[in-house]
C-alpha cells in the first residue's frame, strides 16, 4: 500500500504513529524520518509531506489513503473522502483578538490575519459579517505588528510568543469564537475507494477498532 502522513518539516505526530502501530502498520521507524520523504517499510510505502501534498496525492490516486488534519480539509476542500476521525491531535479553529486594553478594533471591516482564508470568509459570511483578509503564515503575530485586528488560527498556535529584548511574552490573544473542532482524519481519493477494495476496507476496520478502544 501507499499511505501518506501529513507533517511539516519534521517527523509525523507521535500520536498518529502510536495509533498506526497499534493497528499493526509498520510506522515505528518513521519517528526518525523528517519529511518531505518517501519511506519504504515492508509492504507499505509512506509519503511524509505537508498536508496539502498528501491530500493532492490522495485526490490524484497516487496514494491508497492519507492522514491529514481537519483544518486543511475544511480549507482546501480536496476531492477526497473522509473515512475516519482518528481522534488524535485534537485542536479547534478559533477567532481570537487582542485582550481588552491591547488596542481598539477597527470599525467596519476588521482585518483578520489567517492561514485559512476560505474558512474565515465562510465563517463570517454565515453571520452576515464582512472582514478584510490578511494572508499571514504567523497569524498570531499579526496584531502585534498592527496589520490585523484579529486572527483565525488553531487554538494551539495562539501561544506563539513575542520576543521583547531578552524577555518573551505571550501574544496576548483571547478566543472570541470557536469555528470548528479539528483532529487527524483518514482520507482516500475516489479512485482508491473504487479500486482499493479489500485492502482499504481492512485498513479502515483495523484503525476503527483501535480508535474505538481508546
Amino acid at each position: 500500500m501507499k499511505l501518506g502522513l501529513a507533517c511539516e518539516g519534521g517527523s509525523p505526530p507521535s500520536q498518529v504513529l502510536d495509533l498506526l502501530e497499534r493497528a499493526g502498520l509498520p510506522s515505528g521507524d518513521l519517528r526518525d524520518v523528517a519529511g518531505p520523504a518517501l519511506a519504504d517499510a515492508g509492504e507499505v510505502t509512506w509519503l511524509l509531506a505537508p498536508a496539502a501534498d498528501v491530500l493532492e496525492a490522495c485526490a490524484r490516486g497516487a496514494l491508497d489513503a492519507g492522514v491529514a488534519g481537519k483544518d486543511l480539509l475544511l480549507e482546501l476542500a480536496p476531492q477526497v473522502h473522509e473515512l475516519l476521525d482518528l481522534r488524535v491531535c485534537p485542536d479547534v479553529l478559533v477567532y481570537a483578538t487582542p485582550e481588552p486594553g491591547a488596542g481598539a478594533l477597527r470599525r467596519g471591516r476588521p482585518r483578520v490575519a489567517t492561514r485559512y482564508p476560505r474558512v474565515t470568509r465562510r465563517h463570517f459570511a454565515a453571520s452576515g459579517r464582512q472582514v478584510a483578509l490578511v494572508a499571514f503564515e504567523a497569524a498570531p503575530l499579526a496584531p502585534g505588528l498592527g496589520i490585523a485586528d484579529g486572527v483565525v488560527e488553531l487554538r494551539s498556535r495562539l501561544a506563539l510568543e513575542v520576543a521583547v529584548g531578552a524577555a518573551r511574552r505571550p501574544s496576548g490573544l483571547q478566543v472570541r469564537e470557536e469555528i470548528a473542532a479539528c483532529s487527524a482524519r483518514l482520507v482516500a481519493g475516489r479512485a482508491a475507494r473504487a479500486l482499493g477494495g479489500e485492502r482499504l476496507a481492512e485498513l479502515l476496520e483495523r484503525l476503527r477498532a483501535v480508535v474505538e478502544e481508546r
